[in-house]
């Protein structure tokens, strides 16, 4: 992988735990926030 394409993947990740942060915050009830919680551990890399 190449240097590039290190941080574009990087910067991906970063914009989409962002969105997932900002979803949390922004979920009227407590069971969409812990849809949105399971939904980020499946989806982020780490």
């Amino acid at each position: 992988m190449s240097m590039i394409d290190r941080i574009r993947r990087r910067r991906m990740i970063s914009r989409e735990a962002r969105a997932i942060n900002r979803a949390w915050e922004a979920a009227p009830t407590q069971a969409l926030r812990d849809e949105i919680a399971v939904f980020a551990q499946r989806r982020m890399p780490y």
